[in-house]
């Protein structure tokens, strides 16, 4: 049966040009095509915004049309070398998406005779990075021969989804009101596919997205783990830190550094998530200088107090999408027309410039954390996930972190012609001798 569903929270990622998450499962045992092939068929069921497409009405308000989409985009591919799949998600990080007609996802697959890679290359639309994790974990379930519960599909609809203490400030509602105002009273000009494919080339055409990644085994893991422990802080609080002083090093000459840090809000919302495709994340910043007069572990401390106290603030936490909720649909398009398309609208190119659409000053650090869930399912075992957050376009450098089995994978995401690859290397050796000297 065909559903709509009102897209709200996610309503900014629709006409956003970088928006790709990018993930990687790799899997120890043989591969199937037909099995593979039935194994995403059989996932229509439960998984019912995995087949969607994407359609608009007059206001702006977009909505997810499930199971519009009649078969997905799957590719065989023999494996050359071990980072052949890094190289395809590379690429495709460049191409759009049609919403309109869906669907929403790539699937390629990199196989020898022992084993396969699953990447997927997702619109941000179909979920945030812990969705996605869980939807591979879903397709090796199903494919080892499983059958997964049929589950509504539900997501965050309205504002009185939000908690009680989530509510804008007097002075942002102000401010929303004004543009949205303004936005009113001009053109309010819309911008179909075919706009969207220009746009969305010209902002690949300006900037140059690579991506490469790192790797902390399970013996450095359970040391830092330890060594977090004894200093009060997270694991997050540590790649957090690490980051900001690697890249202090390496590339921003001791100036402080802004650091989006996306968070996982399911706990927060009256109905269950967690086995759902869609976006259930927000985000805070915080703003730090790394103190190289201090030890790692005292500007740790530094940073830990920073997030918790946007953390203890349940308005701090859900800023981002309130905003968000709050603005006119097509003032939100229009934000990223006014940066790298054709519009001209004086309301959108000051949203575009309050968001720093136009401006990437930004990093930020989206750490999935530990993915609790089995990898040994039958006869097959999930070996590793490598996740790239999207490099948005407010920012040059981007970390996608998870954490599988004990093994972390750091996957940067990056704007070659704002920060090299030669520099992103050192940056990666300096993150790892941070996080991993001797305690």
């Amino acid at each position: 049966m065909q559903t709509n569903i009102r897209i709200f929270t996610e309503r900014h990622l629709l006409r956003n040009p970088s928006l790709t998450v990018l993930m990687k499962l790799s899997v120890d045992g043989h591969l199937d095509e037909l099995r593979f092939k039935n194994t995403l068929l059989k996932l229509r069921s439960v998984h019912s915004l995995l087949y969607s497409s994407i359609c608009m009405n007059n206001e702006g308000e977009a909505f997810y049309q499930e199971n519009t989409v009649h078969q997905l985009e799957l590719h065989f591919i023999k494996s050359e070398h071990s980072n052949q799949w890094l190289e395809i998600a590379e690429s495709e990080n460049k191409k759009p998406f049609n919403c309109e007609t869906g669907p929403l996802i790539r699937f390629f697959v990199f196989y020898t005779e022992t084993g396969f890679d699953i990447l997927a290359v997702c619109h941000h639309l179909l979920g945030d990075g812990n969705a996605i994790a869980r939807l591979l974990r879903d397709v090796v379930f199903v494919y080892a021969g499983n059958n997964l519960p049929l589950k509504e599909q539900q997501l965050i609809s309205k504002q009185s989804d939000f908690p009680q203490k989530a509510k804008l400030s007097f002075p942002v509602k102000l401010l929303l009101r004004s543009l949205n105002s303004k936005w009113s009273k001009g053109q309010q000009q819309r911008f179909g596919e075919a706009e969207y494919r220009e746009m969305f080339n010209k902002y690949h055409q300006l900037t140059d997205i690579a991506l490469s990644y790192s790797t902390i085994n399970k013996v450095d893991m359970n040391s830092l783990y330890n060594a977090c422990k004894i200093h009060g802080i997270t694991i997050n609080d540590a790649i957090v830190t690490a980051f900001i002083g690697a890249m202090q090093e390496t590339f921003i000459n001791n100036k402080k550094m802004v650091v989006g840090i996306p968070i996982d809000i399911r706990k927060q919302l009256s109905f269950s998530a967690d086995s759902s495709l869609g976006n259930f994340a927000s985000a805070i910043t915080i703003a730090y200088k790394y103190n190289p007069k201090k030890d790692f572990w005292q500007n740790a401390i530094h940073i830990k107090k920073k997030i918790k106290s946007k953390m203890d603030s349940t308005r701090a936490q859900w800023l981002i999408l309130n905003a968000y909720a709050s603005m006119n649909p097509l003032l939100i398009d229009a934000m990223y027309f006014a940066a790298y398309g054709e519009c001209d609208d004086k309301v959108a190119k000051k949203v575009a410039s309050m968001f720093s659409i136009d401006n990437p000053s930004s990093t930020a650090v989206s750490n999935l954390g530990r993915l609790n869930f089995d990898t040994q399912i039958g006869s097959y075992s999930i070996r590793d996930l490598v996740f790239f957050a999207p490099k948005a376009p407010g920012s040059y450098i981007v970390l996608g972190v998870a954490t599988l089995n004990g093994t972390m994978q750091i996957g940067y995401s990056y704007d070659r012609k704002i920060i090299s690859s030669e520099i992103v290397n050192d940056l990666k050796s300096n993150m790892l001798a941070l996080l991993l000297r001797p305690k």
